[in-house]
């Protein structure tokens, strides 16, 4: 944090995210010394927004007295009802976690903390758009975002591949149908980013990226050894010889500034990259000013290079999402 303050890397708000893994697994004296360390280095013209992405199931009164003090963000990890929770988020054990997870969110609700959803789409959910909505709807939650099971990182495989295209473009149409409905609105992140980049009109690249992961500096990932990077999070920690690095870090908060690491070889050969990949993008793209260039990782994992274009993420999260809204508005206009 002392780094960014001195390198003028913070605007008037700042955002940490503790994600990744399951943060509360951390003991709580953790973060209280942590917060209190960060309140002496930040100027106090400054406001720094703590978010948590957890299971919840950690959670404790103790901890939720904890987040009202300091204004915590809170954003819970499930996949929807029970039986598609419980499909693919297991203890160690082999036991759904479903049961737990709900524990948490009362908890959460008991101390009237807001919070948001982030599930993961496989290709278990694409029959069940309205069970997922009316879940999260009675949830009493203010918003939620679907992740696509992607092939990312240390994830080789997707179970949403070619064939399920037409299935999922279904299952965004009947969200959207859903969210229509006034009386039971919940605001999803995915819908809500294609109406705001619809209206945002042409993308201007450079000097603005248009994404935060194709921006340097814009996201700094940093592990819980010092070790960071910039552009998509899940670069972090990564080692794959395949692509011709030995891991993206860029360097230690401990022994190199994050606006040195920039002047690093081993940036100027990634920026490079990704840059190409978002001028290919923008040249045989016709979706590009709803996307921006894409996902570093999903190109590099996806196509073994940043330097490329079209990726499953690419289609499913931004393609998929924009021809079905389309249709539907079309499909409106002419009835």
């Amino acid at each position: 944090m002392q780094r960014l303050v001195d390198e003028e890397l913070i605007n008037k708000e700042f955002n940490i995210v503790w994600h990744a893994g399951e943060p509360l697994a951390v003991p709580l004296s953790f973060y209280r010394e942590v917060v209190e360390a960060i309140k002496k280095i930040v100027p106090a013209e400054k406001r720094v927004v703590h978010h948590i992405q957890t299971n919840a199931m950690l959670l404790t009164q103790e901890w939720c007295d904890f987040i009202r003090q300091e204004d915590i963000r809170m954003g819970i990890s499930c996949d929807g009802p029970e039986f598609l929770h419980d499909a693919n988020r297991l203890t160690r054990g082999g036991k759904g976690t479903f049961k737990e997870v709900m524990a948490g969110v009362d908890l959460l609700k008991k101390n009237e903390i807001k919070f948001h959803v982030i599930g993961v789409i496989t290709d278990k959910s694409l029959d069940h758009a309205e069970e997922i909505y009316d879940f999260f709807f009675e949830m009493g939650i203010r918003s939620f975002g679907l992740n696509i099971d992607e092939e990312d990182g240390s994830n080789k495989t997707s179970t949403i591949q070619a064939p399920l295209e037409e299935k999922l473009k279904a299952f965004w149409k009947k969200l959207y149908d859903l969210q229509i409905n006034t009386e039971k609105y919940v605001h999803i992140r995915e819908l809500y980013n294609f109406h705001n980049r619809l209206l945002q009109g042409p993308v201007q690249l450079p000097p603005m990226y248009f994404t935060q992961m194709n921006g340097p500096l814009q996201i700094i990932a940093v592990d819980i050894n010092g070790n960071f990077t910039t552009f998509s999070p899940e670069l972090l920690g990564m080692k794959d010889v395949n692509y011709g690095y030995e891991n993206f870090d860029l360097g230690n908060v401990h022994e190199i500034g994050f606006r040195e690491s920039l002047n690093t070889e081993k940036f100027k050969h990634i920026f490079k990259e990704i840059n190409d990949g978002i001028n290919k993008c923008r040249m045989e793209c016709s979706y590009f000013n709803l996307c921006g260039g894409g996902a570093p990782s999903n190109k590099l994992y996806e196509n073994g290079s940043f330097a490329t274009t079209e990726t499953r993420y690419c289609r499913y999260t931004r393609k998929t999402i924009v021809d079905a809204v389309i249709e539907k508005m079309e499909a409106e206009l002419t009835n």
